[in-house]
């Protein structure tokens, strides 16, 4: 009786997390301009509008793309010296710039947006892709910071007496041992950012100034003309990068340590 209350508990709880979910992608088979369920003249154009011929969302998807990538290499550039630093050394200063870059994320994102189009403003760098970039950089290094750390403690550190017993150096053990095994969590981080970044809006809103137009502000600035299943399209597509990118995390990197599992716990 228990386990039957459990799993249809479960049954209900996903279906009112799909729900949402199906009605919107049912919705982009529109034919026509507006977003309506059931769905009337079904139809792929929509889909063909988004990636093909429609430049304005196409332009959208391509900055999407280009911020979302760069402000993830970014993220994992700057973060890993600072992890690295912090577990092999744990210096002050390796731990002052561990809180600062956690930090912007610990922040509400209106009041980091608004600061963020204060400073690009006073530099002179408001409304460029750039900025944008930098941005959701500063915003989202918290992630690989944290999966890069989740990394480092899980290196064994018999591995580490071993090489330098056999006289290895500290840069042959870096490339040699720590980059291999740490190598997952670094990509987990990077993915992170990628899909955080490809769905964030309030930061872009304030220091892309109209200038340029990702997913996000595209949708938003749609909505003036009602809702379209174009719409919807976006929605789908971050739906689908979602799937993909956490599918590739749970299956090649260690899902639970990095949701907070504790390795040494053992069920019983």
């Amino acid at each position: 009786m228990k386990a039957a209350f459990k799993h249809g508990f479960m049954l209900i709880c996903a279906a009112y997390i799909s729900l949402p979910i199906v009605i919107v992608c049912l919705s982009a088979l529109n034919g026509g301009r507006s977003m309506l369920f059931p769905p009337k003249d079904p139809t792929l154009a929509r889909f063909g509008e988004f990636f093909i011929s429609e430049p304005v969302w196409l332009r959208s998807l391509e900055n999407s793309v280009i911020v979302a990538l760069a402000s993830a290499t970014l993220a994992v550039l700057i973060t890993w010296p600072i992890a690295y630093d912090q577990w092999k050394r744990n210096t002050p200063l390796s731990r002052a710039l561990t809180g600062l870059a956690g930090l912007p994320f610990a922040l509400p994102p209106i009041v980091f947006g608004v600061g963020l189009s204060f400073l690009w403003t006073f530099v002179g760098g408001l409304g460029n892709i750039f900025t944008g970039i930098l941005s959701h950089t500063a915003l989202l290094a918290a992630l690989p910071l944290v999966t890069i750390s989740i990394g480092l403690q899980s290196i064994d550190k018999y591995h580490l007496d071993a090489a330098q017993t056999m006289g290895a150096d500290e840069a042959t053990i870096l490339r040699t041992i720590i980059l291999p095994q740490t190598l997952s969590y670094t990509l987990s981080g990077f993915f992170f950012v990628v899909v955080l970044s490809f769905h964030e809006f309030i930061v872009i809103f304030f220091v892309s100034a109209s200038a340029y137009s990702t997913v996000t502000l595209q949708i938003f600035n749609s909505l003036r003309n009602g809702f379209t299943p174009t719409m919807a399209v976006g929605a789908i597509t971050f739906l689908l990068v979602s799937i993909a990118v956490f599918s590739a995390v749970a299956r090649y990197g260690d899902l639970p340590r990095l949701l907070g599992a504790d390795p040494a716990r053992k069920d019983t």
